[in-house]
């Protein structure tokens, strides 16, 4: 299952984030503005934002395995269907419709997890991550490129992509056809109104916004950015590829050095002050430096999501309610993902400058040292030292239990 889980992530940041190295071919077929090829690419983003939250909420009514079969079949259905559009509106919807299946796989991975792996939900949540930046891999720097090159038609490589996730759709239908238990009850369906109430899930929210947002927008915009920079584009997509290259490393190495300190708070603020600084001097380095920064602005921004999933993953007052709470957290967390793209294109636009794009992203990153101070730790360290007893904050559970009770 966990394999299956790192395919699917593979597979949805390779549709979305193939899109960057064309966003130059199809300005200038379709005639738009930076600003407008930002809004292709949060298209998608705007229906993760709507429909997350209803298809978190169905993972935990439904199961985990009903309900990434029925987003799969959106997304191989959807993904085809983007390589067939004909102009700039038919792109918009296509784009728009594929996030309807993209919408459910985070808050389904995340349930994997708290369901399979709960004393390894760190570790576990880094292995099925790395399969989003070796997506970004094959669809920026790789396979996006090469495919271009060679047939020089966008179409085409989102039609090759399009076919590969029906594969995968095929896949999720055939594994374990075992029944399964719906794991919430019509008593849980009330207590997810007290979801929305916990100030522990709207301090992630805020951590999601600020470094999913910036990393999904330094990937769609990097190989134009880089571009601004004087680098020719062939050249841009490949330094470009470094960036998902540092979100590899990170879900592993962050995973497991929080699980082996039991701590998840330090690294956040940790991670979000590092990234601040990358992302400002990014502009103005060039060479080896240009490389290293770029991994590790890579490195850090993922380091802090996949920490914030780990954290919902293993909360006990989250216990049973885990895909409704990473629905509810990146879906209102992908706000930035959806502004922000387009905000950099504007600003592109105004200034020609990649300077002021990026100092606008480093602020935003910045916010979540602030955020990780305020957010409650929930690492085995913190749990044990936690005093038995119910808290006014949370889903009226015990903050005392275990990992292994959990």
């Amino acid at each position: 299952m966990l394999a299956l889980a790192f395919l699917t992530a593979f597979t949805l940041h390779l549709l979305l984030f193939s899109y960057s190295p064309m966003i130059p071919t199809v300005m200038t077929e379709m005639r738009i503005s930076h600003a407008e090829a930002g809004l292709v690419f949060s298209m998608s983003v705007l229906a993760i934002i709507v429909l997350r939250i209803p298809w978190g909420f169905l993972s935990d009514r439904l199961g985990v395995k009903t309900t990434m079969k029925l987003a799969m079949a959106f997304v191989g259905a959807f993904s085809l269907l983007r390589g067939f559009s004909p102009n700039y509106w038919t792109l918009l919807a296509s784009q728009l419709l594929l996030g309807v299946g993209f919408a459910a796989i985070l808050p389904c991975l995340a349930k994997i997890v708290s369901l399979m792996f709960e004393e390894k939900a760190g570790l576990a949540t880094g292995i099925y991550a790395s399969g989003f930046p070796i997506g970004e891999l094959v669809g920026l720097g790789l396979a996006s490129n090469l495919l271009l090159a060679l047939r020089g038609d966008w179409r085409m490589v989102f039609k090759i992509f399009g076919a590969w996730s029906l594969v995968l759709a095929v896949l999720w239908w055939c594994v374990d056809r075992k029944p399964q238990v719906a794991v919430m009850s019509a008593r849980s369906t009330t207590k997810i109104r007290d979801l929305i109430g916990m100030k522990q899930v709207w301090i992630l929210t805020w951590l999601c916004i600020g470094s999913m947002g910036c990393y999904d927008t330094l990937l769609a915009w990097f190989p134009r950015i880089l571009e601004l920079q004087g680098i020719p584009t062939m050249e841009a997509s490949i330094i470009a590829s470094i960036f998902p290259v540092g979100f590899l490393l990170s879900g592993t190495v962050v995973g497991s050095l929080s699980d082996r300190f039991g701590l998840r708070k330090p690294f956040i603020w940790m991670l979000g002050l590092s990234s601040a600084v990358l992302i400002v001097l990014i502009p103005r380095l060039g060479g080896p430096s240009l490389w290293g920064a770029m991994l590790l602005a890579g490195f850090t921004l993922s380091g802090i999501l996949a920490l914030v999933l780990a954290m919902l993953a293993e909360d006990s007052d989250l216990s049973g309610f885990v895909g409704s709470a990473v629905g509810l957290v990146s879906s209102v967390g992908n706000i930035g993902s959806f502004l922000l793209p387009i905000i950099v294109g504007f600003l592109i636009d105004v200034t020609g400058s990649s300077a002021p794009p990026m100092t606008a992203l480093a602020i935003v990153s910045g916010s979540t040292v602030i955020l990780s101070i305020a957010t409650r730790e929930t690492g085995r360290a913190s749990v044990r030292q936690r005093p038995i007893g119910n808290g006014r904050e949370g889903i009226k559970k015990s903050n005392a239990r275990t990992p292994a009770q959990r």
